[in-house]
């Protein structure tokens, strides 16, 4: 899953040797290649970022991002910049990208890794990409200890979690949120694989020692902003997860594999802890 797909066939990328051959003008179409970039390029191979790249609440590095072009990912805007190297995601774009190959651009998709040592995985391979090998082994060797490190400790009742987003969505098994619950010593309440629907209902029954939740759609107050966060401000759910088993993980931790898995992590690992006690 955390392979690097060469766009229009099924081949391996072949990573360059050296730092020699590292691409020296990179524009990234995708928000989660641009975490990448800004956490192991070096500033001057980054040609142009995503549009998302700079939005604090989605990216992980916003504060390093406002320092390079961005481009909404366009055929004509991306070829007029002259890149050696297209990085773009597995779903969206495809006329795009179609353009970009035909004008004899090289694309390179980016898979979305499941698990954290996919997610481990793709940061090597991706540092070896863009001539980063050191930087990628080095941030893959810091997600791999995060992972190693152990959750509540012995003796402690592994307590089950609810990641709950906007409009009710709930993450189950065999997901990215599964592996950092696992990880940090907690039970998915999500028995089903992928992602589920949950209701008021769903959320007063639930058996669940806690609520994740990214804060998107909630206000400072904890009110909903709007109607698609209204059930995560809905007083069963203050009712049955009070301020001490919930826990806020920012979406920009959350969103794209990486370094910010392991923000992530700490925060999950932290709550497992302190509601164990």
């Amino acid at each position: 899953m955390a392979r690097l797909a060469a766009l229009g066939g099924i081949a391996m990328v072949s990573l360059p040797a050296a730092a020699t051959d590292a691409p020296r003008r990179i524009v990234s179409v995708n928000m989660c290649a641009d975490q990448l970039l800004l956490a192991l390029a070096d500033p001057g191979q980054i040609a142009a970022l995503s549009w998302n790249a700079a939005r604090p609440a989605l990216s992980f590095y916003a504060d390093r991002a406002v320092d390079f072009p961005t481009t909404r990912g366009e055929a004509e805007d991306v070829i007029v910049r002259q890149p050696d190297l297209v990085l773009a995601g597995p779903f969206a774009g495809g006329v795009a990208k179609a353009a970009m190959l035909r004008a004899g651009l090289r694309v390179v998709e980016l898979d979305v890794p499941e698990d954290l040592e996919a997610a481990a995985r793709q940061l090597e391979d991706f540092g070896g990409l863009i001539g980063q090998g050191a930087r990628g082994r080095v941030e893959a060797s810091k997600l791999r200890a995060a992972a190693r490190e152990s959750g509540t400790g012995e003796g402690h009742r592994r307590l089950r979690a609810l990641y709950l987003q906007r409009r009710g969505i709930a993450t189950g098994r065999g997901t990215m949120m599964d592996a950092l619950m696992r990880a940090a010593g907690l039970e998915n309440a999500v028995g089903e694989a992928g992602y589920a629907r949950i209701g008021i209902e769903d959320l007063a029954t639930i058996d669940a020692d806690l609520l994740i939740l990214d804060g998107q759609g909630l206000r400072a107050d904890g009110d909903a902003a709007d109607q698609g966060a209204a059930i995560l401000a809905h007083p069963v759910a203050s009712i049955r997860f009070p301020r001490e088993r919930r826990v806020i993980v920012p979406q920009s931790e959350l969103i794209c594999a990486g370094p910010a898995l392991a923000r992530a992590l700490e925060r999950l690992r932290k709550v497992a802890r302190d509601a164990a006690d």
